[in-house]
């Protein structure tokens, strides 16, 4: 192994001579030319020279390695570089969440720095998953770093040869150069947390496949959200949402549009009063809208009902990674249960178990109303409506 070592140290160190050597021989020679000749004055030709000969190899063996990366990755045999360049991140990450830290003279300063710690532990999180675009990270990692090197390289030289640079020449050099950094970073920390989110969530949809099973082997029942009524079921808010406030905004504005220039008659300013009164109420319910949307969404999606033994756990979660919580609520006593057209409601009182990245936490007995969206297949319906029956 030492002998290997010392051969590519040998091997590596001639390559460089011979480089250097070619590049000081090119150099003299220039110096033979005239720099009038090319347009430029003898001090700026000096020292394009003297660049030539201090950095030509440098450039030379930079362009050769991006050429060599793209060329194995075309043939499938580039360096797994990718799974590497998440130490690096981690520790970009940690030293930028550090530089803010170290200013923080407010609360919304140390709620950034809160923010930005919480989300340092996902990528740490993410790293026990496989990488998501992995090839094309292992191209893009070295050529991007190769770029930068040449992108900062070239702007000493013409900083030094051109003096004084242009102000747009100087934008476009520090607009490449800051654009290929932050690339450099984000691209990969983007990847890097949806690979930790995917691979989160197929550990965790493996977690609940595995509580089913144990479920069933206790003779239990498990409720399911079954798709297509689930999809029967976010019609309304959907339709709501995306159909209804922009109705609204098409009938208004043209009435509103039409009438303008005639305010001053009291009939137009009373028909236009009820159109900019639908006009203001569609826009402002867009939000609560969205959001009634998203919770019939997310809570359809993820409840699960489990009847063991004569016991009734209502159970669900909502976020991913670092941020979820499981929640489960255990029946200790029906008052009473209501069927209505898109819900069904089971007044009670019950026990509640959280769960989250930083512990489990208990709370009752307390009394709650639970709104169950009726996703379930009808035939689990029916069997949870004749449980609830034998249970009050």
């Amino acid at each position: 192994m030492t002998e290997k070592r010392s051969v590519r140290f040998l091997k590596w160190l001639l390559r460089g001579v011979v480089s250097y050597a070619i590049f000081i021989s090119a150099g003299v020679l220039l110096s033979f030319v005239p720099g009038s000749r090319l347009g430029l004055s003898e001090e700026t030709f000096l020292n394009l020279r003297m660049f030539l000969m201090i950095l030509g190899p440098v450039y030379l063996t930079l362009t050769v390695k991006i050429i060599l990366t793209v060329s194995a990755a075309l043939k499938g045999q580039e360096k797994d570089t990718a799974e590497k360049s998440r130490g690096v991140l981690y520790f970009v990450m940690a030293l930028l969440l550090s530089a803010s830290l170290s200013g923080s003279q407010t609360v919304s300063d140390l709620s950034t720095g809160y923010a930005g710690s919480k989300g340092l532990r996902n990528l740490a999180k993410s790293s026990r998953y496989s990488m998501k675009g992995r090839r094309f990270l292992n191209v893009f990692l070295p050529v991007g770093f190769y770029l930068l090197i040449l992108e900062v390289l070239t702007l000493l030289v013409s900083i030094v040869s051109f003096a004084p640079l242009p102000e747009s020449v100087s934008n476009v050099f520090l607009f490449l150069i800051a654009l290929t950094a932050l690339s450099l970073v984000f691209i990969p920390l983007v990847l890097s947390l949806v690979s930790g989110y995917r691979g989160d969530k197929a550990e965790y949809a493996q977690k609940r496949s595995e509580e089913k099973q144990k479920a069933a082997m206790a003779d239990g029942m498990v409720l399911e959200t079954d798709p297509i009524r689930r999809r029967e079921y976010l019609r309304l808010p959907k339709i709501l949402t995306l159909l209804v406030c922009p109705c609204v905004c098409l009938v208004s504005v043209p009435v509103l549009v039409a009438t303008r220039d005639l305010q001053a008659l009291l009939v137009v300013r009373m028909v236009r009063m009820p159109f900019v009164l639908l006009m203001a109420a569609s826009v402002f319910s867009v939000i609560p809208l969205l959001l009634y949307w998203a919770n019939c969404s997310g809570t359809s999606l993820v409840q699960r009902i489990y009847i063991v033994k004569d016991q009734l756990y209502y159970t669900g979660y909502s976020g991913s990674m670092e941020e979820r919580v499981e929640f489960t609520f255990i029946l200790l006593h029906l008052e009473r249960c209501q069927v209505g057209k898109r819900t069904i409601r089971i007044r009670g009182r019950f026990v509640k178990i959280t769960k989250d990245a930083y512990g489990t936490g208990t709370k009752g007995p307390l009394t709650k109303t639970l709104l169950i969206p009726r996703t379930f297949p009808v035939e689990q319906e029916r069997a949870l409506l004749g449980f609830l029956e034998k249970y009050s």
